[in-house]
């Protein structure tokens, strides 16, 4: 049976359009911020039972499931919290890790399930949340507690328009480690190499670089954790992702047009079978 009640910790972007979302499907919302003006934002639209800038307050409240919906560390220290006070309703998060996350539930001895709705804005904040920005997208949930039911989780997913899979915790880091953080770490350095050579340079910019450095304006905080959180799988990726400039550096310093001319090809060919 789908939940009745979420209770979301962190009403940002993601939190945000999460509860948008589900207050669709007509599931009673309350939710927690510490930020004063996002609490009133969102209780101005009517949609929540109850808002609070209160932690203690929200876990008194009567609600099905706890939806965490902060940076990644910020999430793995109330995890932790909700251990100490024995809390035994289930749990689940929206962060972009979730190895270390699984690591700390577990120590908590919470009733848990990571999850990773794949979608967003390089804009932040509830101002920006939006429900339907997860209808077709990816919904990832990691489960490794034997007490947690997944199934009311894959419905609410389900109702919302996600494409839900099922991954271990390592995997999914692994697999948006290559498809997510390490893009984003191109489009970051990307940005500051044109930064540091010619700045006036940004003034003819086309969609091409408007394009592909668009997540570039992504939130730090958000992504500071993300790296950090996923830090061995960021520092191998890394070492490959510059070998693979090095093969490309080589090539052109050789002036191997052969070489080139083949990576382009094999590059093109691979993302044209992205649907």
């Amino acid at each position: 049976m789908m939940f009745k009640h979420i209770a979301f910790a962190g009403l940002g972007l993601i939190g945000g359009s999460l509860a948008l979302s589900f207050a669709e499907q007509g599931i009673k919302l309350s939710a927690f911020d510490k930020d004063t003006e996002t609490i009133a934002k969102a209780a101005s639209t009517g949609l929540f039972e109850y808002t609070t800038e209160d932690l203690d307050t929200l876990l008194s409240l009567d609600f099905d499931v706890l939806y965490i919906c902060l940076p990644v560390k910020t999430a793995c220290d109330l995890v932790l919290e909700l251990g100490k006070r024995g809390f035994k309703r289930p749990v689940t998060d929206a962060g972009s890790t979730k190895a270390d996350m699984a690591k700390v539930a577990e120590e908590a001895g919470i009733i848990f399930c990571g999850g990773h709705p794949i979608a967003g804005k390089e804009v932040s904040g509830f101002a920006n949340a939006k429900s339907g920005i997860f209808s077709g997208a990816y919904h990832i949930l990691t489960p490794t507690c034997p007490d947690f039911d997944i199934e009311p989780f894959i419905e609410i997913h389900k109702a919302i328009g996600m494409d839900v899979h099922i991954m271990t915790p390592e995997r999914h880091d692994i697999v948006f480690g290559l498809v997510s953080h390490l893009p984003h770490i191109t489009a970051f350095s990307m940005v500051q190499t044109v930064s540091a050579v010619d700045l006036d340079a940004l003034n003819y910019t086309g969609a091409g670089f408007k394009d592909f450095s668009r997540i570039a304006a992504s939130d730090p905080r958000m992504w500071t954790d993300i790296f950090l959180e996923n830090k061995d799988n960021m520092v191998s990726l890394i070492d490959s992702y510059v070998a693979e400039m090095q093969k490309w550096k080589e090539a052109i310093e050789n002036a191997d047009e052969k070489e080139i001319y083949s990576m382009i090809e094999h590059a093109a060919r691979v993302r044209r079978t992205l649907s």
